[in-house]
């Protein structure tokens, strides 16, 4: 299956793109150049093309200025990039590197044999200050950790055996692996609005954050389909999935996936369009829930429409390093 073979996702609110789309790639470059040393010179060079910090302008368009949407774009390129590179590491061994970078969201100093990974991370978090409090430096940090611990060391086993979940499994891991809890917190910073927690934890503001992520997750699987096809290890895209366990063909397991997800859209708008009654918060709550909805379709815009060569051009999406540079 070819990646123009597959169907476009589509949403029922537009997409927008911030000012900023092509304002960072410089300094992309020098943090890459500076550091993710540890990655090969081939790797980095692909990372550069990736389109990463543009991403970040279709993902949080109501960022007004370059300072409050640089954080955000170098979380962008240090979350993908950690992803990346720490896909098959041993979960006991990312444990301690999990917590490790915890501690620095929360305010720790990088240690001085660091690999530049930790500096970054913790750069992120100093230009986050201006726009955020520490309620959300608390639920950055734990929706990293969960990212990481049922996200990423979910998915480990099933990549080093070869062996595919049932589509249930999958479902529960990809809401975490794909990373857009922590991805998505930005959109408080990105608005001048930082949710209170006691509405944080409402149950239908947390549903709305698990239908995004799950929506996400089938976005992604859709937009590296034809990368994912030719990785042995890649047993946790949502097609390939339904194919294994239901025996279908390319195509049914395509449209089920698509039934899938737009069935998660569909009660995303039912609860965006039926939210609680929050008081005085309740105005921007809805400007809230409204840019978690322009997340969606701005990563599906960007997938298709952005400039990125990490899941359109063959041989452009880096594989994993980890343990290469031990």
């Amino acid at each position: 299956m070819k990646q123009q073979d597959v169907p476009v996702l589509q949403y029922p609110w537009p997409y927008e793109i911030g000012p900023f789309s092509q304002s960072f790639y410089e300094e992309q470059n020098k943090w890459i150049d500076d550091d993710y040393q540890f990655m090969s010179e081939a790797t980095r060079t692909k990372y550069k093309k990736h389109g990463l910090v543009e991403a970040a302008s279709y993902m949080f368009p109501a960022a007004s200025t370059k300072e409050q949407l640089r954080p955000i774009a170098r979380f962008m390129v240090w979350l993908t990039l950690y992803d990346d590179y720490y896909e098959v590491c041993p979960v006991n061994k990312l444990a301690d590197i999990r917590d490790h970078i915890m501690d620095i969201m929360m305010g720790a100093q990088p240690k001085p044999d660091d690999i530049g990974l930790m500096r970054q991370v913790a750069l992120s978090r100093q230009e986050f200050l201006p726009y955020a409090n520490d309620n959300w430096f608390e639920r950055w940090t734990k929706n990293f950790y969960d990212y990481t611990t049922y996200g990423i060391m979910e998915e480990t086993p099933y990549k080093l055996k070869k062996e595919f979940p049932t589509l249930q499994n999958l479902l529960l891991i990809r809401e975490y692996s794909i990373s857009m809890y922590p991805y998505g917190d930005p959109v408080e910073p990105a608005i001048n609005y930082i949710v209170p927690n006691t509405i944080s934890e409402h149950p239908v503001i947390k549903r709305l954050k698990m239908l995004m992520c799950r929506a996400m997750a089938i976005q992604n699987d859709f937009a590296s389909i034809e990368k994912e096809l030719a990785v042995e290890t890649e047993t946790l895209n949502i097609i390939l999935v339904i194919k294994n366990q239901y025996k279908v063909s390319l195509e049914e397991a395509v449209s089920e996936a698509m039934r899938i997800h737009d069935n998660y859209i569909k009660e995303f708008v039912e609860l965006e369009n039926n939210l609680p009654d929050f008081g005085p918060e309740q105005k921007n709550i809805q400007r809230f829930v409204h840019n978690m909805a322009l997340m969606i379709s701005g990563l599906g815009a960007w997938y298709h429409k952005g400039s990125s060569t990490r899941y359109k051009t063959p041989g452009e999406f880096p594989k994993p390093e980890y343990g290469l540079s031990l």
